[in-house]
């Protein structure tokens, strides 16, 4: 008898099962890594998990009807703090359906006691790790804290005075914008995180969600830079910065179109079927004198 790896066996399974079996295996597991959190974190202080988001999981799971296909159920989220000397990190979690046969988690690190660029290089840093490290099909959220554990201290600040002095002198010198085109966007905790993540980097612009889904940012760019290296290295199907405008100048404020950062448009329940409304979208652009950037973006001009 020739005895297999599970992930192999795993991946010889999915490969004789439609979508539908796909999906369930992979929530199947996804419930089980759950289980395992909580035993490993049973303070929930520690670990918190949306526990609506997971009894819909286990009841689309029992759902024996023909069409259980057309009404999947939201991800899975939680969020989990570890504390090195009384300084909390907490980890945001969220769990593809893709997860984990063809995709890994989403996480994002964050905490007061990181500075801006260690909180990115941190949260880059762990994405590397999963990449490389990950064996495809397995659950790898156990092997993502363990990591996490080891290396957050060396991260954690110990003064961000020199970071607010570093702000100050960006503000005279160089000015981005940067106009992002991904695949789609409809991930919550990428959209909470985009929005959270602007204003820490002192970023105007607005963030498109669907399919496609847009983004623009703008502000020093030091500050553009050091946000795009953090996004771009989240769990994107395809993104990049499509249009990139750069100009020295003395003052930044003075070279933004937009006066805040805000999430346009409407993200209707039909989830992951959403499309833009370009001619909504059309609109907003006019509003703030770049229409150009309409036909930049999608190639077609706007009639």
């Amino acid at each position: 008898m020739i005895f297999l790896p599970r992930h192999f066996l795993s991946f010889l399974q999915k490969m004789e099962q439609p979508g539908l079996q796909a999906i369930s295996f992979n929530l199947s597991l996804q419930l089980d890594e759950i289980e395992i959190m909580q035993s490993m974190f049973p303070d929930h202080k520690e670990l918190n998990i949306d526990i609506c988001s997971v009894v819909d999981v286990r009841n689309w799971l029992e759902d024996e009807s023909e069409d259980k296909i057309k009404k999947l159920p939201g991800l899975i989220n939680l969020s989990l703090n570890l504390a090195f000397d009384c300084k909390v990190v907490e980890t945001v979690i969220t769990l593809p359906l893709e997860y984990p046969s063809t995709s890994l988690p989403e996480l994002y690190i964050r905490s007061d006691h990181l500075a801006r660029h260690q909180q990115a290089a941190l949260n880059s840093q762990l994405q590397i790790h999963l990449e490389i490290e990950t064996i495809p099909e397995e659950p790898c959220l156990s092997g993502a804290i363990s990591w996490l554990q080891e290396h957050c201290e060396n991260y954690l600040k110990k003064d961000n005075e020199p970071e607010k002095q570093v702000d100050m002198e960006l503000k005279s010198t160089k000015f981005s914008r940067y106009w992002i085109y991904s695949h789609h966007l409809y991930s919550k905790i990428k959209r909470k995180n985009i929005l959270d993540l602007a204003p820490e980097f002192c970023l105007t612009g607005f963030s498109m969600p669907g399919k496609p889904g847009v983004i623009c940012v703008e502000g020093a760019a030091q500050n553009c830079a050091d946000w795009w290296g953090l996004v771009r290295h989240w769990n994107w199907k395809k993104i990049n910065v499509k249009i990139q405008e750069d100009s020295d100048t003395e003052d930044v404020d003075g070279e933004r179109l937009f006066d805040k950062f805000e999430e346009i448009g409407t993200v209707k329940n039909t989830g992951r079927d959403y499309h833009m409304d370009m001619g909504e979208f059309f609109k907003f652009l006019e509003m703030h004198q770049c229409t150009w950037a309409f036909k930049e973006l999608f190639g077609i001009e706007k009639s």
